[in-house]
């Protein structure tokens, strides 16, 4: 499980061996590490390195210490991409755009995805939520439940995809960016809601209807033309 390492930057190479542990399927979500003695045993370096070497996992949200249990693979590892893509998107100057053109790419492969992998019980689930949509369009309090059921709504499409790869990115973004989307779907509902219009009811219902028919260009076709109302509406 862990091998002698040398005195060079003994934290980052404990960082490592942990890292490689996870990577490997030795370490799952949730699991307990070895204690400090242990690990220094095992590694054959001082506890101090250990000590700091899991105050960096901790930060990167790898690891999480838990008063008088130990310390811990952390259960949401998604958070540990917040971080540096947070760092990235403030270092180079991003803007609301690149959110866009990133959650456009995720939102259409999920659509794509969807439609190849989605089980009977993941369309079902999926027209329940249209189902809320349209009940709600034209409701007294349409707008609060409209968001709610649209963020369930691509949620559940991150899901239905059945890649974790694409449902953690799809995660991490949608925190990452939090008030800024939930302020989009805000947008993009009231200016619907203020024409009188279902367009945003009819877009869902099309993307639906292909998953559940297995058509995988009409899922691509429904989610790219739904992605590009949304786009130019919110901009």
């Amino acid at each position: 499980m862990f091998n002698s390492i040398s005195n060079k930057k003994v934290y980052e190479q404990v960082i490592e061996q942990i890292q490689k542990n996870i990577m490997d399927g030795t370490f799952k979500k949730g699991d307990k590490l070895p204690s400090e003695r242990e690990l220094s045993e095992k590694m054959a370096v001082s506890r101090t390195s250990i000590r700091e070497a899991l105050r960096v996992l901790e930060t990167m949200g790898v690891v999480e210490s838990r008063q008088g249990e130990g310390n811990f693979i952390c259960s949401n590892i998604e958070k540990s991409l917040l971080q540096p893509l947070s760092m990235m998107f403030k270092l180079n100057n991003g803007s609301w755009s690149d959110i866009f053109e990133l959650r456009n790419i995720l939102e259409i492969e999920c659509a794509r995805l969807c439609s190849l992998r989605a089980t009977d019980l993941d369309c079902r689930e999926l027209e329940s939520i249209v189902h809320d949509m349209e009940r709600e369009t034209f409701g007294e309090n349409r707008l609060n439940i409209l968001v709610d059921l649209d963020k369930k709504f691509h949620n559940s499409l991150s899901h239905m995809s059945k890649n974790y790869l694409i449902e953690s990115l799809f995660i991490t973004t949608s925190n990452l960016f939090e008030k800024f989307i939930e302020d989009a779907r805000y947008k993009i509902i009231s200016y619907d809601s203020a024409k009188g219009s279902t367009n945003l009811l009819i877009q869902h219902k099309n993307i639906c209807e292909a998953i559940i028919k297995k058509d995988e260009e009409a899922a691509i076709e429904s989610m790219r033309k739904h992605m590009k109302y949304v786009i130019e509406n919110t901009l």
